[in-house]
């Protein structure tokens, strides 16, 4: 649970001290999950926070918050409960309010949702409130004061139209229809004191809490890695001149029944017999159907599975923030060596070119980073025997390429090594085939 990257990249530094930050947005867009990560780092770093909710009792924040891996229990928060005030006693709830800040001094104050007390004071007092009484004890104690403000649903409009003029900040909580999915959006149209790089940001709410994506920029400066990993394959180890490198992607691309799914298994499995760490993601099959398929291999997963994680995901299920969110959680727990891809055709099928390219792209620089051998695959269609132009051929370090003849009423499997990056490798063609024993290549 961390905001790490809000903090580096799209707020440097945080908020400023003595600000007025308002959030809005429509209801379940992850404001409160926001504003309590952020109480939480701050609190982990000795400084006080004040959280009023008028939306949630203190039990049910506390359950819920634990769920996400955050525990409150620290003498440096205090959370007051107004959940069940009615608007008659929001003036005396408000004074309590006002105290509790002069006693506590806390460096943030959260309120939320702002909404509530707004509504319940009237728009001739709105102003007064934000700027002369929360704005009065955020100057005087150099604090930090978080708005947490309700968005009706398809509407623009926020409560009296004064509430983010006269806030020092405004991050903007959406939802985008995209496809079958809602897309989480978070934008940031002011923030004083700070120059924001992008106004805009894709986040997911997962297990673990609020998480923003972001493609990595490249770093050129790349350590060169001359150790290779195993194909899973003895001969095709042999054909690419010793398996594949360290921080490459490898690309097999075939025809359907080509055994594209076989060699991934063999190449997981394999490395993960010799003590490597091995991820296999298959979006195609399910978990039951990889293991069984193994077991008709001869391959007995109980003796990898300390070694070998197999996922299986369904792409439609998600949005593509969270499906690339999802893949980066896997690799960042298991710390993998090698990793199967099973299909990227399945992930072609439900993204736009433009999102395609930023999955690919993060693929690529996280592979780069962590070193893994990377290997994925492509479904082709027809006769070919060469590659459809895609981002993925076109920065993939390896590509194999398989298909099928058939002469004579007999089917025959091929191989082809169409492209290694700084590796030699054999120019031929090679037939094989799918037996009992896996992949075996003449």
């Amino acid at each position: 649970m961390t905001l790490k990257f809000f903090k580096e990249e799209i707020v440097p530094g945080g908020f400023p001290e003595g600000s007025l930050v308002l959030l809005v947005g429509e209801p379940g867009t992850g404001k409160t999950i926001f504003a309590a990560t952020y109480s939480y780092e701050e609190i982990n770093k000795g400084r006080k926070v004040l959280f009023v909710s008028l939306n949630e009792t203190s039990s049910d924040f506390h359950a819920n918050m634990e769920k996400l891996g955050m525990k409150f229990d620290n003498e440096n928060f205090r959370y007051i409960d107004l959940f069940t005030v009615s608007k008659d006693a929001i003036e005396a709830q408000l004074e309590v309010i006002y105290k509790e800040i002069e006693n506590f001094k806390p460096n943030l104050i959260v309120i939320d949702s702002i909404t509530a007390i707004t509504s319940a004071i009237g728009f001739e007092n709105v102003r007064a409130f934000l700027h002369g009484s929360i704005g009065r004890f955020v100057k005087a104690f150099g604090s930090t004061a978080i708005l947490i403000a309700e968005k009706p649903v398809g509407k623009e409009e926020l409560g009296f139209g004064v509430e983010e003029f006269v806030a020092d900040g405004v991050l903007v909580f959406r939802y985008i229809k995209y496809g079958e999915h809602y897309r989480r959006v978070l934008e940031i149209p002011k923030m004083r004191g700070k120059r924001i790089r992008k106004p805009q940001y894709e986040y997911t709410i997962t297990d673990r809490g609020i998480i923003f994506l972001e493609v990595p920029r490249l770093e050129r400066k790349e350590e060169l890695v001359f150790e290779k990993v195993s194909s899973g394959i003895k001969k095709l180890d042999e054909i690419l001149n010793g398996g594949f490198y360290k921080g490459s992607i490898t690309l097999i691309a075939g025809h359907t029944g080509t055994g594209k799914t076989t060699m991934g298994i063999f190449f997981t499995y394999k490395n993960a017999a010799e003590g490597k760490r091995a991820v296999l993601l298959t979006f195609e099959e399910s978990k039951s159907s990889i293991l069984r398929a193994m077991r008709n291999y001869g391959l007995n997963y109980e003796d990898v599975k300390d070694n070998l994680v197999v996922e299986s995901l369904i792409p439609e299920a998600h949005s593509p923030v969270e499906f690339f969110v999802k893949i980066s959680q896997i690799i960042e727990d298991v710390q993998p060596e090698v990793v199967f891809i099973d299909s990227f055709s399945s992930i072609q099928e439900h993204m736009d070119e433009e999102e395609l390219r930023k999955m690919i792209r993060y693929l690529q620089l996280t592979v780069k980073r962590k070193k893994i051998a990377l290997c994925t695959t492509l479904n082709l269609a027809g006769d070919m025997k060469s590659l459809p132009a895609t981002n993925l051929s076109t920065l993939a370090d390896n590509i194999i390429l398989l298909w099928t003849e058939i002469k004579e009423e007999a089917m025959s499997r091929r191989l082809l090594i169409l492209k290694t990056r700084a590796s030699n490798h054999s120019r031929k063609v090679y037939s094989y085939e799918i037996t009992d024993r896996g992949i075996e290549i003449r």
